[in-house]
């Protein structure tokens, strides 16, 4: 009994020195390097969509290993924009994830990654000021924050016609 319990815990001590030591294919600088990429890429495309966007923030942004070739990158960013509809300002959130695969060498002995799918999974949108809905059966519009609320509301007429 002695010998089996010193060849598992033999098994056990070498597995998780191999697990510890193991190498993974792609190193630190590597995914430090993707994730600034990235938030540049985010930073500088928000600028060109929106331009009076302010307050751009990556709010978090990592990456993981799917294959020696392959990175999920996943990001937050958010952003301030003026809202032409509410004549406010807007706070966007979005939340997403992208695939980036590894380019043959071109003997620079950088790494190449390309982008190869962005989807964003969810878009938070915050109004710093209260927006007040109001319509009717004619026309709908959208008002600025008051200190009243003001509620419209039209009645459907019906007529009836008797023979």
């Amino acid at each position: 009994m002695k010998y089996i319990s010193l060849i598992v815990f033999t098994a056990a001590l070498v597995w998780t020195w191999d697990v510890v030591h193991h190498h993974n294919g792609i190193d630190f600088e590597t995914h430090s390097g993707i994730q600034e990429k990235l938030a540049t890429l985010i930073n500088d495309t928000i600028k060109a969509r929106r331009p009076t966007a302010s307050e751009i923030v990556i709010e978090k942004i990592w990456t993981e290993v799917i294959s020696s070739n392959k990175v999920r990158a996943f990001f937050t960013y958010s952003f301030k924009d003026n809202s032409e509809a509410s004549g406010g300002i807007v706070t966007s959130q979005i939340k997403g994830e992208g695939l980036l695969e590894r380019q043959p060498n071109d003997g620079s002995g950088n790494d190449r990654w390309s982008l190869t799918k962005v989807h964003t999974t969810s878009d938070a949108i915050q109004f710093d000021e209260a927006t007040i809905v109001t319509g009717n059966s004619t026309e709908t519009s959208l008002e600025a924050g008051t200190d009243e609320t003001t509620k419209t509301v039209s009645e459907p007429t019906t007529t009836e016609e008797h023979k």
